[in-house]
Formats: C-alpha cells, sequence, structure tokens
C-alpha cells in the first residue's frame, strides 16, 4: 500500500480483537464476572470497572496470539497512509494507541466472556459501546460516527463471523452514511450474515496458500496482500475483484484435508490445543473453524475430545 499523500482523504481499517492478552487480567474484567447481574444492568457496572482500573497499556500492545501477529504486520503495511482501529467487545471502537486495561470479553457466542446470550442481546451491547464516550468524546465511537464525521472517507472492516453479527447495525449506518458505497468494504467470510453480503469481500481458505498462516489469521493476512494489490485504489469492486482472482490462482493448500476425510482423535485433541493456545474459544467456534478449513470431525466427538482437553487445562 502507498503512502497517502498529505491532505489526501482518510482511510480507515477496522480490525477484530484478540482473546489473547500480553498482560494479566485484573479480578473482575472478565464479563463472566457479571454473570449474577441481570443482563440489561451489566454494561455501567462494566464500564465503571474499565475507567476505574490502572495500569493502560497501548491496544496495539496490549493483545496476543497469531491474529494479533498479523495485526501488528498490517500495522506495518500501511506505515501510516491510513487510521488503524480495534474493533472490541470490551471497549467498542477504539485507535491502535487509546490506553487500555487488559480484559476478557467478547462476541462469540458460548463463552463465560461473551457479551450476551443471544444475537439480540450482542448488538444491544454494541449499541451500548458506541454511546460510551470513553475515554475522550472527540474520538469516534462507532462505524457509522466514522462515516459522518468524513463522507468522502474510506472505511475497510477486517471482521469474524460473530463480530461483523454484532456490528451489522452499525455497519450498515456507515454504508450509508459515505458518499460512495464504493469507499466502503468488509473482508471477512461470505454468507454468514444476509443483511452485509452486499458489503463482503469474501475470505474463504481457498486464499491461505497465498497469505500463509492459519485460518485464525486470515482475514488480516488477506487484508494485508489486497491492500498491497490494490495500492491506492481501495474500492470496494477492485478489492472484491483481487479477493476473486487470488482464490481462483491459488495453488491448492497441502495443509487441507480432502473434505469428508476424518480427523483422528490426536489429531483433534493437537489442533484444540494450538487454537486455545492463542485464547479462549468454544468448542462450536472451533468446529466451524476447522470444518472451514476442509477438515472433518463428528460435533459429538469434537465436544467429547475438547471437554476432555478442557479438563485436563482446569
Amino acid at each position: 500500500m502507498s503512502s497517502v499523500a498529505a491532505g489526501a482523504l482518510p482511510i480507515h481499517i477496522i480490525v477484530t480483537c484478540a482473546n489473547r492478552k500480553r498482560a494479566p487480567i485484573p479480578k473482575g474484567l472478565r464479563l463472566g464476572d457479571l454473570r449474577d447481574h441481570p443482563e440489561a444492568e451489566r454494561f455501567p457496572i462494566w464500564a465503571e470497572r474499565l475507567v476505574a482500573t490502572t495500569p493502560r497499556i497501548p491496544a496495539i500492545d496490549l493483545y496476543g496470539g497469531e491474529h494479533w501477529q498479523a495485526v501488528r504486520a498490517l500495522h506495518q503495511a500501511v506505515n501510516g497512509a491510513a487510521h488503524l482501529w480495534v474493533c472490541s467487545a470490551g471497549y467498542g471502537l477504539v485507535s491502535m494507541d487509546a490506553q487500555l486495561v487488559p480484559y476478557s470479553a467478547t462476541f462469540a457466542p458460548g463463552g463465560d466472556d461473551s457479551a450476551g446470550s443471544s444475537p439480540a442481546a450482542m448488538r444491544e451491547w454494541w449499541r451500548q459501546l458506541t454511546r460510551w464516550e470513553w475515554p475522550a468524546a472527540d474520538a469516534s465511537r462507532s462505524f457509522a460516527d466514522l462515516a459522518r464525521r468524513d463522507p468522502r472517507s474510506t472505511i475497510i472492516a477486517v471482521l469474524s463471523e460473530s463480530y461483523m453479527r454484532a456490528c451489522s447495525e452499525d455497519l450498515q449506518d456507515a454504508a450509508a452514511g459515505l458518499a460512495d458505497r464504493e469507499q466502503f468494504a468488509i473482508l471477512g467470510p461470505p454468507k454468514r450474515c444476509a443483511e452485509l453480503d452486499e458489503f463482503v469481500v469474501p475470505v474463504t481458505a481457498a486464499l491461505r496458500p497465498v497469505v500463509g498462516g492459519s485460518m485464525q489469521a486470515l482475514n488480516v493476512r488477506t487484508a494485508t496482500h489486497l491492500l498491497i494489490a490494490a495500492g491506492d485504489n481501495l474500492r470496494f469492486s477492485v478489492l472484491r475483484k483481487l479477493a476473486r482472482e487470488t482464490a481462483q490462482s491459488a495453488p491448492p493448500d497441502p495443509a487441507r484435508r480432502p473434505v469428508g476425510q476424518k480427523l483422528g482423535d490426536q489429531e483433534v485433541r493437537n489442533y484444540i490445543r494450538q487454537s486455545l493456545s492463542d485464547g479462549p474459544s468454544t468448542a462450536t467456534s472451533l468446529l466451524r473453524r476447522l470444518r472451514a478449513a476442509g477438515q472433518s470431525c463428528e460435533q459429538a466427538r469434537f465436544h467429547g475430545l475438547f471437554a476432555e482437553i478442557m479438563a485436563e487445562a482446569g
């Protein structure tokens, strides 16, 4: 991605946060700690705890794991040509230099620290985050606000499925607020959120032989690849065309087993352990990711092996 000349229109790139944190999480800053409170009463308590807790760490240095290593590579690749933001279930929309305390919160369903027990509850949690004036009122708190502040800007959201779903209404508002729909793109899995599909630049397992890494970092690695290839032309249609051409010309993935060929128990155990080393997750989300990579395991067997690994860890 070439440097943006002074005075050029702003480019905003937003990435999903990471489960793994590089510092200990203080007591009370896991969303699961609020499970005894009614869902409707949790947000004010959560916000108060975030404000009251110190010390804080810049967002770029807070997160860890393979996904975040790819984010740091993206940060270096854009080299000041774009504003990078984090889509966080704990803090909302924050810049890479925002000072955060370690926390555990996610929009992935089914976990102890999930932001809601239903898709509607997840969306409501994001709405509350966008209305929360933290820490400075002059910082954008939503995708839609980025668009309102400058309708000529470009917004590229690099999001996982669960974060797309939680932010879906805000993302639609952002697209509607821009002067040109071509200035808006979501890089992520296709056909997972019907109301957003028209904006999605599809990121699929077919791209992994080109961009490298595991499925966990695929969205961000693909974003880096496409942004460099697109240069100064970051229009939606250009990014989508590049993604399609890259997928079509990609070599076979040597790490991908034929669809329907089942993994053995030990292979599944190794996959679960490796995935959990990058941060907490649920059996359902890990199985979904395994299948998206073209591998196979029966649901009951996978859940049993997941429970076995978790019992070992406990």
